[in-house]
């Protein structure tokens, strides 16, 4: 098995990290990358030393494998996004926050707002009573209620 792999062509490594990043972006697990950057490095190695055994080759790659995924990791940590929500994108209510509505119904603290069209279940902000038809402005969100002040 390892003196198949000591034969392979460069070009067959450049043809692995391409299959690797195409399962990537396919899959979009933010792994497979690394192993797919390191068979690319492969093919420059494998052609500046074409007489490395295949135990070494596969010893390379896996130890280049491991090494860009760490390195590769602790640099999208750092400069990426680090997999934090991107503000309100999933979050309805929070954009809502600053918006104006008017008051459809009231009762005890609590009732429901109209903003642009949708209801909204709704609190006063300090215990507040409200009449229909009253414009609001909604000061935060806790969940899918409306925090709201006149």
């Amino acid at each position: 098995m390892f003196d198949l792999i000591s034969d392979l062509s460069p070009w067959w490594w450049v043809a692995f990290g391409i299959a690797l990043g195409a399962i990537e972006m396919a899959t979009m697990s933010f792994f497979l990358i690394w192993p797919a950057l390191a068979a690319l490095a492969m093919a420059a190695v494998t052609y500046l030393f074409p007489g490395i055994p295949g135990e070494g080759i596969v010893s390379i790659w896996a130890i280049l494998s491991i090494l860009l995924t760490f390195v590769g990791r602790s640099f999208m940590e750092r400069f990426g996004d680090g997999g934090e929500p991107v503000g309100n994108l999933n979050n309805r209510s929070k954009s809502m926050i600053g918006r104006q509505g008017k008051v459809l119904t009231w009762e005890h603290n609590e009732g429901a707002i109209e903003i642009d069209g949708m209801r909204w279940k709704a609190k006063g902000e300090h215990g507040g009573a409200f009449v229909s038809d009253a414009p609001v402005s909604v000061i935060a969100a806790q969940g899918m209620t409306l925090i709201v002040r006149s």
